[in-house]
């Protein structure tokens, strides 16, 4: 009998999951927990003590676990697990970033949206932590797509929006048309149907969307555009943040929600370990 229950975070989305047991997941756990992401878009499990491989292997509760889309060459994690798994952390060695994405804040964004078929959920299990900052705030794109007006959804329906990142900057958009081996992009629908709930989602956001084109787009009004609706993202009352505490293990659903990460002491030790789940492509929720 599974003893899994979920605990809300807020009124909107978010739940904190009790009675895991890492090392016993039954079939009939693996589908209420898929469920519950779908359904809360964030689900945390505090207080777990994970190998590598026992990260690797959760994984596959919600999914295909995804190759990482960041370069080999470009990678600074040596392990076995790097093509599935990197740090994020601020750790240095000789003057050189052990991993990933080291300092500062970073914006709202999708993990993922810059390829083809984006990334179903991303997984960041904490291994240091800092005293104060570093927490990753969450939105969620389904009540953010409810609040637009009906003028500013009628503007959007049956756009596209391209999405850009470049791994050397993660605290403004790349210029659109930017050419780079490391730059990547994709383009999606701006209110995506998720593909499991059906549900529409904004998928836009502040950090990679560079540019909005299809039926209807105005390229002299488009950066005006994006702006409100980075607005209504930022702005939203559909959020919260997590204060990462160690041994913390957070997946998160990219179609219904966007993350960003607060500033954190450069003096200070942070690490987590990051993982994500194969995706799909993404379809129009308008058509």
């Amino acid at each position: 009998m599974s003893n899994l229950s979920f605990k809300a975070i807020s009124p909107v989305f978010g739940a904190v999951v009790e009675g895991f047991d890492v090392d016993d997941v039954p079939a009939s756990d693996g589908a209420s927990l898929n469920h519950a992401l779908d359904r809360f878009g964030v689900l945390v499990f505090p207080g777990l003590e994970l190998a590598e491989s026992q990260q690797l292997e959760m994984a596959k509760v919600f999914g295909e676990p995804s190759k990482r889309s960041r370069p080999s060459a470009d990678r600074a994690e040596r392990s076995p697990y790097a093509d599935f798994m990197g740090l994020v952390t601020n750790v240095r060695k000789n003057g050189v970033a052990i991993g990933s994405l080291p300092d500062g804040e970073m914006w709202l964004h999708h993990d993922g949206c810059f390829i083809d078929e984006p990334y179903r959920a991303t997984i960041l299990y904490a291994v240091e932590v800092t005293s104060v900052g570093g927490e990753t705030r969450f939105v969620d794109m389904r009540a953010v797509f409810r609040s637009l007006s009906e003028d500013l959804v009628s503007r959007i329906k049956y756009l596209r929006g391209t999405h850009s990142f470049d791994y050397r900057n993660i605290a403004a958009r790349p210029s659109q048309g930017s050419s780079s081996n490391i730059i990547k992009s994709a383009t999606h629908p701006s209110v995506i149907r998720h593909p499991n709930s059906n549900e529409p989602a904004l998928y836009l956001n502040p950090l990679c969307t560079v540019g909005l084109d299809g039926e209807g787009s105005n390229p002299s009004d488009n950066e005006n555009l994006l702006s409100l609706l980075f607005d209504a993202v930022d702005q939203s009352t559909a959020t919260f943040s997590h204060r990462w505490t160690k041994g913390d293990l957070v997946i998160w659903d990219n179609w219904s929600t966007c993350h960003a990460r607060n500033d954190f002491p450069a003096g200070e030790t942070r690490m987590l370990r990051r993982n994500i789940i194969k995706g799909q492509t993404l379809d129009a929720y308008f058509k």
